[in-house]
């Protein structure tokens, strides 16, 4: 292990015995802001499991592998087996509602984090656990009306199709084949993508986009107004109950772009946001190495250059950022390419620098900036979270 990663090390092992002042004890499980008594959502909650995830996997040792499987096992509380036609993993633990609204996105965020911990343990469950998110998002989230050609769904109210859902559901498809060789894992990341490619690009970046409307593809829509109106109230009352979920849209737009809430929300949002693209450009390259296609190889290095170009700064907050940070780790891994790994380094350091409060927390962006700059809460357990599994990441991955 080197120097740097030594240093990195530290900060996430703190980052994460920090993170015990969220706990509940009562409810043996995490709150989602210092404050607060609501029980930290999927969300909210997923970059501490990729923390302790890379902390294992940087260090492997029994306390690290025993507060691993201690998250974990709290993480499939998080399964609601009610849903319809095939079980998902639901905003909240616990949940046993087959019409509660339940988010495609997570479920890829969930399941690669279910990979990534069976890849630090070996332990067949959180495969498994994997599988069920991936079954949800290609069974539940892929639209499969007639006179449309798919798409995937943001969440089960199927208001819109997500660049999230895209992103986190092709990488998660694409590991597991590479792990399993199952050629239906294989077919699905390539229908994502050869869909993404026509519905969904960044016609100004080359990128992948935010969203696309049902409708607005220049073909039959197979949709009625009243259909798209009921999900649309039906979005609306999901999302007041579930603020983390609604904070994603307001952060997906920021300073770069229109509000996606509301009936302002347009038919095709382009904005290409650095935590669809990280996925995305690791998927291709995945694929690339597990089929021998080197154009896949080829998509992945183009979007990786085009990423370096595109995001001189961040400006979703860490919460979002550190997928893509994290991905072009990976894709440092896989290639060598010294620009991803100083990409990746660069925004680490700088975070180390300014990310914590006069507390330790790391309660700031990584520029320094506070909480509401991220569209975050105060005392957000998602916050600090994210900036810990940053440094995890530069931990297990260093050079």
């Amino acid at each position: 292990m080197s120097k740097t990663q030594r240093v990195f090390l530290r900060a996430a092992e703190r980052g994460v015995q920090q993170s015990n002042q969220w706990w509940q004890k009562k409810r043996h499980w995490y709150r989602s802001t210092l404050d607060g008594t609501q029980t930290a959502s999927l969300w909210g909650v997923v970059p501490l499991f990729e923390a302790l995830n890379a902390i294992q996997l940087a260090k492997p040792s029994h306390p690290h592998r025993h507060m691993l499987n201690r998250f974990a096992r709290g993480a499939e509380r998080y399964l609601n087996p009610s849903l319809e036609p095939v079980a998902g993993f639901g905003p909240k633990p616990r949940q046993r509602n087959p019409g509660k609204t339940t988010w495609f996105d997570d479920n890829g965020w969930w399941g690669l984090a279910f990979l990534d911990a069976y890849e630090a343990t070996g332990r067949p469950r959180y495969l498994n656990d994997a599988m069920i998110a991936d079954q949800f998002i290609s069974v539940s989230g892929w639209d499969t009306t007639p006179g449309r050609p798919g798409g995937l769904w943001w969440n089960t109210n199927h208001s819109f199709y997500a660049g999230e859902t895209l992103a986190g559901g092709t990488l998660l498809s694409a590991r597991l084949y590479a792990i399993t060789h199952d050629q239906h894992y294989l077919d699905d990341a390539v229908k994502y993508i050869n869909w993404a490619d026509v519905w969904l690009v960044d016609p100004a970046t080359g990128l992948y986009a935010r969203l696309r409307k049902p409708g607005s593809y220049g073909v039959g829509s197979g949709a009625t107004a009243a259909a798209a109106t009921t999900a649309q109230a039906r979005d609306s009352a999901a999302l007041e109950r579930n603020p983390d979920e609604a904070a994603k849209l307001s952060a997906a737009a920021g300073d770069q772009g229109p509000q996606l809430l509301g009936n302002t929300e347009p038919p095709f949002v382009p904005l290409p946001m650095p935590y669809v693209q990280g996925p995305m450009i690791l998927a291709h390259r995945i694929i690339c190495e597990a089929t021998g296609i080197n154009s896949y190889c080829d998509r992945a290095e183009d979007l990786a250059q085009r990423t370096i170009t595109v995001y001189q700064r961040f400006w979703m907050g860490p919460q979002y950022d550190r997928v893509y940070l994290h991905e072009m780790l990976e894709l440092y891994k896989q290639d060598g390419n010294p620009d991803w790994y100083g990409m990746a380094a660069s925004n680490a350091w700088r975070a180390l620098r300014k990310a914590h409060d006069r507390h330790g927390l790391y309660l700031r962006t990584w520029y320094g900036k506070k909480p509401v700059n991220a569209g975050s809460s105060k005392g957000s357990l998602q916050l600090h979270a994210a900036n810990t599994a940053v440094f995890a990441w530069m931990a297990a991955i260093g050079r």
